[in-house]
């Protein structure tokens, strides 16, 4: 198999590729990224990694050079988008221009309905592209159906997860820090979408340890656009998120005060964004001992009936550094799902063309069990029964 990974350069593409290499019926894995010194520093190590079998070439491009971009992945068996959301819509044109089979990692809900405005044209392809593919949203919504397809009956599904990890390591992070949880978001409620408001709706829910009790708020996930097209029936969906509680808290009155607008405002006789005086103050910000090393839990909870009774199915993944770790483990948690899909999209084993979401195609246990068999991934599945006597 030949695999494109473009925005291979990237933290989460290694991890993406990391995961590849250890699949002997990958043949070849194409880099494609602008960066073009440190993708040939990355493919040169994994072609002389003890053991390694695939060919990792690499090509410098800018994935809005539409022709290039198709010309590049043209041959491949599949592609997997791991760039920066802002380029998702130019990525997945180009792969399904192609027509080859692809993914993205992940988008945000207004991206990923950019991207489906191409379902006609990958189905006329014969392909599938799917608009999430990593731990959140991808794994989520895959979960979430695994759950459901042992119910009768579906109600709400709810997501939820809590990231510790140092603000300011890099400007990537400080861009994530200022988006993912102050973005307008949007819920499926009684049947229909609607948007929400950043830090709505807040909710406090118990995690395992080392995480504890955390106030959880809406954020720009794609999961209530996309799994209500995998479970029949589902009412409510929902998707909420933190950080350390500190963080969260700084975020939210921050948000409040119009610190992280990008509509300029006359200081002094100069026109100035405050979200840009935040960013480089952000950035300026020393990692704070003990929050150096990165945590996260995603929890995933649908509610609805089984053989007449009222039920509650609950998966908590919680994923922790463990010795011989290459990655943090959010970055590891990211890409191993999206190899995993990529690969099944490669080898034929996703038959259902179009845009879509991975909940939609793909069979929810054997991802499941798949996933399962990576070093430190912990699934715990938990039930809860109420029946009217």
């Amino acid at each position: 198999m030949k695999i494109s990974v473009v925005g291979g350069a990237g933290a989460q593409a290694k991890a993406v590729i990391k995961d590849l290499m250890r699949n002997r019926y990958v043949s070849e894995i194409l880099i494609i990224d602008l960066n073009e010194e440190e993708s040939k520093r990355f493919a040169a190590e994994m072609e002389t990694k003890p053991g390694a079998h695939a060919k990792v070439p690499t090509i410098c491009l800018d994935v809005f050079d539409h022709d290039r971009l198709v010309d590049a992945v043209k041959d491949s068996d599949a592609a997997i988008d791991t760039t920066h959301q802002n380029c998702g819509v130019a990525v997945a044109k180009g792969v399904i221009d192609a027509g080859v089979n692809g993914c993205t990692l992940g988008s945000t809900h207004t991206v990923a309905k950019e991207i489906m405005a191409f379902d006609v044209k990958a189905k006329a392809a014969g392909i599938a592209y799917l608009v999430s593919a990593g731990a959140y949203p991808g794994a989520t919504g895959i979960t979430a159906k695994y759950l459901a397809d042992k119910m009768d009956q579906v109600e709400d599904v709810d997501l939820s997860m809590v990231i510790f990890r140092p603000i300011s390591r890099s400007p990537a992070l400080v861009d994530i820090f200022m988006t993912f949880l102050p973005g307008d978001g949007i819920i499926y409620e009684d049947g229909l979408l609607r948007q929400v408001p950043a830090f709505s709706q807040w909710e406090e829910i118990d995690y395992p340890e080392p995480f504890g009790r955390h106030i959880v708020y809406n954020i720009t996930s794609l999961d209530p656009l996309t799994i209500p097209m995998a479970i029949e029936g589902v009412r409510n969906v929902r998707v909420k998120a933190a950080y350390y509680p500190d963080y969260t808290e700084m975020l939210r009155i921050c948000y409040s005060l119009g610190l992280l607008s990008h509509n300029t405002v006359r200081v002094r006789g100069r026109d100035i964004a405050p979200a840009d005086v935040f960013r480089e103050l952000l950035i300026r910000r020393p990692v704070e001992e003990g929050r150096e090393i990165v945590k996260f839990v995603q929890r995933v909870k649908v509610t609805g009936t089984k053989d007449g009774a009222k039920v509650k199915a609950f998966i908590v993944t919680p994923f922790l550094p463990f010795d011989g770790e290459e990655e943090d483990p959010e970055t590891r948690a990211t890409g191993e799902p999206g190899s995993i899909i990529v690969q099944m999209l490669a080898q034929g084993r996703i038959t259902q063309k179009g845009v879509l979401g991975p909940e939609s195609c793909i069979d929810p246990r054997s991802f499941i069990e798949e996933w399962a068999k990576r070093p430190g991934v912990h699934i715990h599945e938990t039930w809860t029964e109420s029946r009217t006597v």
